[in-house]
């Protein structure tokens, strides 16, 4: 009786220790998968020409392209490298959509920030925008949803590994224009917060010398 159960554990300790490595290895690569290409070359469909990227010592890119398309279109593509989580959760604030990622609890987000209307602002917006504007916001479009043909997962960001085992059947819709102008008025809300002190400067001035 006591060796089959020792034979038990031995049994039960192997398949711990398969599972344990099987699954780091699993989070090994899933890590791995989310780091942006930094080096090398890329074959990246939509381009006009070649486009150089290159990242200085604190990893910042500096993109150099012989057109306008093409530089817009490297920076989507470098940004969704780099930060497509961050760009996909601050488009579904901006259009009040945060129960699409996290479901019911966000209703009441949601409700408030459709209630600011700033996808409905900047769905007005594009039709004010100059021909020129529109391509480049196009081209940066292309250029993140380059990034995203044929990807899924960690091949994205690792965060989607987590978000899967909340929303299984969560998946990145393409970038578009709305998305874009969206996402700025989202950044522009989150950084007023010296909003206050510019208006109070702007008073001041009526009476005061900047000095």
């Amino acid at each position: 009786m006591k060796n089959k159960f020792v034979k038990i554990i031995s049994i039960v300790l192997i398949i711990a220790i398969v599972l344990g490595a099987v699954g780091n290895l699993y989070w090994q690569q899933a890590i791995k998968d989310s780091f942006p290409v930094v080096d090398g070359n890329l074959k990246v469909k939509g381009l006009q020409a070649e486009v150089k990227v290159v990242r200085d010592q604190q990893g910042i890119p500096h993109i150099y392209a012989s057109n306008l398309h093409d530089l817009f279109f490297a920076q989507g593509y470098t940004h969704a490298q780099e930060r497509f989580w961050q760009m996909d959760f601050w488009r579904h604030i901006g259009a009040g959509e945060l129960s699409e990622m996290f479901g019911k609890s966000q209703l009441d987000t949601d409700i408030f920030l459709k209630t600011l209307g700033w996808k409905r602002i900047a769905e007005k917006e594009v039709a004010s925008l100059k021909p020129e504007s529109v391509d480049i916001l196009n081209a940066y479009a292309d250029g993140v949803n380059a990034y995203l043909d044929g990807k899924s997962g960690s091949q994205i960001s690792l965060e989607y590994v987590v978000l899967k085992a909340l929303n299984p059947s969560y998946k990145p819709a393409p970038w578009t224009i709305i998305n874009s102008l969206t996402w700025a008025k989202a950044m522009a809300w989150d950084l007023r917060g010296n909003m206050g002190e510019e208006i109070a400067r702007s008073v001041l001035l009526k009476t005061l010398t900047p000095e």
